[in-house]
């Protein structure tokens, strides 16, 4: 009797864990529910999926301008291009990128996108695209695909250090319809240091808002809550304004220390990964051989 209540109780738990996966839905579109298999079907990617599923956010075909993804995080919304619909392995690569870059930014409470998850992405575009053994012909399914074949290309034909740079120089382009150019941890690091030298004066609240209004210019935060943030700093106490300054900055250098211990780490866990994967990195090499070639790349 005990042995079929436990198996019962176990059976029932296996359920509700399971119904609770279903419940939660990380996208209404098929392709992109599809491209989301094909990540949970890596090594890599599982853990990642099984992270958005305890931290759900919402995955959608943008419908503005712009061949990248785009972040609304406050309402908890991921962008994607409808242009990779074509292509559920080149959509997952884009997804998954997207979702690496949400999982940084969920986990180390940096509280906007910065350079330096854009190009830890990319090291974790590129291994995921070699896990799932992509070929030439999967990026000319998909219209949009030209920018994850040139990263591709680099990370295998160079190494993680070019892969990096050239993921930084993207992200540092201004482009207003992919919210950039995005900042770097050493200028938020400058910044924070105007921070607290600010203790000493009366400009904190200006710094505060002037580092609102640039999201609000890069598109990735409302105009309407940066002065919402503005209204409420400035409505606090004199002594209530220097406590929050206080407790503001030790927050955001213990975040900005553990960013780049982790910065640090997901780097050297690459180099690790791509020594271990020498004979897939020689596969990939022979199968994308045009890359950076005029006129015969992706023919």
């Amino acid at each position: 009797m005990k042995k079929n209540l436990l198996l019962f109780s176990c059976l029932a738990l296996l359920t509700a864990c399971a119904g609770t996966r279903k419940e939660i839905s990380l996208t209404s579109e098929p392709s992109i529910e599809r491209a989301f298999d094909i990540i949970s079907g890596t090594s890599q990617g599982k853990q990642l999926v099984k992270y958005l599923y305890k931290h759900p956010v919402r995955f959608e075909f943008s419908n503005t301008p712009g061949m990248c993804h785009k972040f609304a995080l406050k309402k908890g919304l991921i962008f994607l291009p409808l242009e990779m619909k074509s292509s559920d392995l080149v959509l997952a690569l884009a997804a998954a990128r997207a979702a690496y870059i949400y999982r940084l930014y969920t986990e180390t409470g940096l509280g906007e996108i910065i350079s330096e998850e854009e190009e830890l992405a990319a090291l974790f575009q590129a291994r995921l695209a070699l896990e799932v053994n992509v070929v030439e012909k999967d990026f000319k399914k998909a219209d949009a695909a030209a920018a994850i074949r040139s990263d591709f290309c680099t990370y295998i034909m160079e190494s993680s250090k070019y892969a990096m740079a050239q993921a930084r120089r993207e992200a540092l382009t201004r482009n207003e319809d992919c919210q950039r150019p995005l900042e770097t941890l050493e200028n938020q690091r400058i910044w924070l240091e105007k921070i607290r030298k600010s203790m000493d004066n009366d400009n904190f609240h200006q710094l505060l808002y002037d580092r609102d209004m640039q999201r609000v210019r890069r598109g990735s935060m409302p105009i309407s809550e940066a002065m919402k943030n503005d209204a409420r700093v400035r409505a606090l106490p004199v002594y209530e304004t220097y406590r929050y300054q206080r407790t503001f900055y030790d927050d955001q250098k213990a975040i900005f220390s553990a960013f780049g211990k982790i910065y640090r780490r997901e780097a050297s866990a690459d180099e690790a990964w791509r020594r271990r994967n020498r004979e897939a990195l020689d596969r990939a090499r022979g199968e994308f051989s045009t890359c950076g070639l005029p006129g015969l790349e992706a023919q």
